[in-house]
């Protein structure tokens, strides 16, 4: 059964986690816009877009064509036309050195391409953004550290999210998305493989918190289309790509003649989520 968007009750979710106050910066040259507006998460960077706190909002195109093609933001945006702000893939995150372990989910991963994989993409209409294929190899198959046996010894996975449709989000009371739904086939290919009975843990996080949460343990993956850099590649472990993605900009429809191209919203207000890759394509690269 394709999976259908069921957006009002994900506003009222997120609504939760924008209750922090976010900062504006102003005065330093932006890639994109005249102000940045920094958001909690790519839905509350939808919501203060919605509001009229921004002009534009920068998001994951596979979280784009979710929410303006369903539910209530469907009649009120849309993305800019023909815009592709970056193009970017997705990976699953462990601690850095932890190569064992993410041997296995790149095992899991490839093994499943042709079976769960494809099924769930197929679900989430994310076929043509599917990054596995025939040729894909695991880079760390022949990683010696303890990671993995400490996994197996935990006996369970704890895996950090937020809440990002079609990724993660709640239906009907219930946690699902398409990172979530991989991420249970993964750790069922797991257990029937090496005749484990590992547990999966979903903990909400703050995004801007991932590196922290797993340097101290809090949390033994980050899985929730998070776009591979450079950066995360030399402060995490990394999975193989696994979805494709591009940054683009989302607008209000009444603003579809105001806002067609970059040079256009030299004047906008913009947003993002704080640490996303969206927010890089507004600020660019900023120094440590």
């Amino acid at each position: 059964m394709k999976k259908v968007a069921k957006v009002l009750g994900l506003v009222l979710a997120a609504s939760m986690v924008t209750a922090a106050a976010v900062a504006c910066n102003q005065g330093d040259e932006l890639q994109i816009g005249k102000e940045f507006v920094a958001a909690s998460s790519q839905l509350d960077a939808l919501t203060k877009l919605d509001k009229g706190e921004a002009d534009v909002a920068v998001i994951d195109s596979v979280m784009a064509g979710y929410y303006t093609a369903t539910g209530d933001y469907a009649d009120k945006m849309q993305m800019v036309d023909g815009l592709v702000l970056a193009e970017e893939s997705y990976g699953i995150a462990a601690k850095k050195g932890n190569q064992a372990f993410m041997s296995k989910i790149n095992e899991a991963l490839i093994a499943l391409r042709t079976t769960e994989y494809a099924t769930i993409t197929e679900e989430y209409n994310l076929t043509a953004s599917a990054a596995l294929t025939e040729s894909t190899t695991n880079p760390y198959a022949d990683a010696t550290d303890n990671s993995w046996e400490e996994v197996k010894s935990s006996g369970t996975i704890v895996i950090g999210y937020t809440v990002f449709a079609p990724i993660a989000y709640e239906e009907a009371g219930a946690l699902t998305g398409y990172d979530i739904e991989l991420a249970r086939a993964v750790v069922a290919y797991l257990n029937t493989t090496y005749t484990l009975n590992l547990e999966v843990d979903f903990l909400l996080i703050d995004w801007n918190t991932k590196e922290a949460k797993l340097e101290d343990g809090t949390i033994d993956l980050v899985w929730n289309g998070m776009t591979i850099t450079p950066d995360r590649e030399e402060g995490m472990c990394i999975s193989v790509p696994y979805l494709y993605n591009k940054q683009v900009a989302v607008i209000l429809k009444t603003d579809a003649s105001k806002y067609t191209s970059k040079d256009s919203m030299k004047d906008a207000i913009m947003t993002a989520e704080s640490g996303s890759a969206g927010e890089t394509v507004i600020v660019g690269e900023q120094e440590e």
